[in-house]
């Protein structure tokens, strides 16, 4: 979910730019996670099959957007 909303909210869409970092105490600078770590559990712990279900279930039924981090997480990697 962070990596979605960090290519996701970007500050040209009028929204807040929301960046992956590995600072910490960023005060009110909006940056979100620790990237080293959330790559860290993105391979130790890829979607499992409930994941890809509430994938399928908010594309189906409710913002028919999806998540693309849950269909390739490979994506984090390649892009950070």
């Amino acid at each position: 979910m962070i990596f979605y909303m960090s290519v996701r909210y970007e500050a040209g869409d009028g929204f807040a730019d929301l960046e992956v970092n590995d600072v910490a105490g960023n005060g009110s600078t909006p940056h979100i996670g620790r990237l080293s770590v959330l790559l860290q559990w993105n391979a130790q712990d890829p979607p499992d099959a409930f994941e890809m279900r509430r994938n399928n279930v908010i594309y189906d039924t409710w913002q028919h957007n999806r998540n693309p981090f849950v269909d390739h997480p490979e994506w984090a990697d390649a892009i950070w």
